[in-house]
């Protein structure tokens, strides 16, 4: 072709020549557009009464750009994507369970392969896999995938706690372990110092009882009151017999060693 020939379709040897990968990444950017791995997400309904199923509706929190088959590009939601597994701490025989509620943020995270089987049965009647034909009798426990498909909408799991900056927790501990309320006023901590328990009141229940330290360890309770788990009031721990008692006949025989019987049946201690 002569310089002052017109090239083919008015482009140019050079436009011809990216014309083919111009393609190829349009087409790779697509398989990428529909290729779902982690987003953000909430809550839009509570979890349900009792904790069942332990499944949540889950809103994505970040709109797609679409284009309708008319007119310009315009941002959508994603509709609600309902019956996700949530994701908690499990294992060993234990769990950490949250009382999931609407408007709750979280990650959702989409699996590669379809789930459907392995959700509806776990590790039971599970088939042997066909690269092992000589355990025929002895599956491994792994499911195989109802349809064949990759990183679908529907195959993901919620785990709770990621969270925007328009929800940060305030005074977050950076030098402990704390299973707290958002708002602080109920918090375990557990620091290398020990553990402390902050909250407006605790309650023990269903136990054969509680040992605290040695013999030889002094036990310090400070509260505003203990329930005993006897269905009443609770109640301050001290009353005021008990003031009564420990002025008359404990205070006068401290140097002693030894204390008189309390004479009548007064109570002393509540929950006594």
């Amino acid at each position: 072709m002569s310089a002052t020939q017109v090239p083919a379709f008015g482009l140019t040897p050079a436009q011809i020549n990216q014309a083919a990968p111009a393609q190829w990444r349009q087409m790779i950017r697509q398989a990428l557009a529909d290729t779902r791995c982690a987003t953000p997400a909430f809550l839009v309904e509570d979890m349900g009464a009792g904790g069942e199923p332990q499944t949540v509706t889950v809103q994505i929190a970040i709109q797609e750009r679409v284009r309708p088959p008319a007119g310009p590009a315009q941002w959508w939601d994603v509709p609600p994507i309902v019956n996700v597994p949530i994701v908690v701490p499990r294992g060993g025989g234990f769990s950490i369970t949250l009382p999931l509620k609407k408007g709750d943020n979280g990650l959702l995270v989409f699996c590669d392969t379809c789930f459907d089987n392995w959700w509806a049965n776990g590790q039971t009647n599970a088939p042997p896999a066909q690269n092992t034909p000589a355990l025929p009798v002895c599956p491994s426990g792994s499911q195989r995938q109802n349809e064949v498909r990759r990183h679908y909408i529907h195959d993901c799991g919620f785990i709770p706690g990621m969270w925007s900056k328009q929800d940060r927790l305030t005074n977050y501990s950076t030098n402990s372990l704390q299973i707290r309320s958002d708002d602080g006023a109920t918090v375990i901590d557990v620091s290398e110092a020990g553990v402390t328990i902050t909250g407006p009141s605790v309650s023990l229940s269903n136990g054969a009882g509680v040992t605290v330290g040695t013999a030889s360890e002094a036990f310090n309770l400070e509260a505003a009151s203990v329930t005993a788990g006897n269905g009443g009031t609770t109640q301050p721990l001290m009353t005021q017999a008990w003031q009564q008692w420990f002025t008359a006949y404990v205070l006068p025989h401290i140097t002693t060693g030894v204390i008189p019987a309390q004479p009548g049946t007064t109570t002393i201690l509540q929950g006594q």
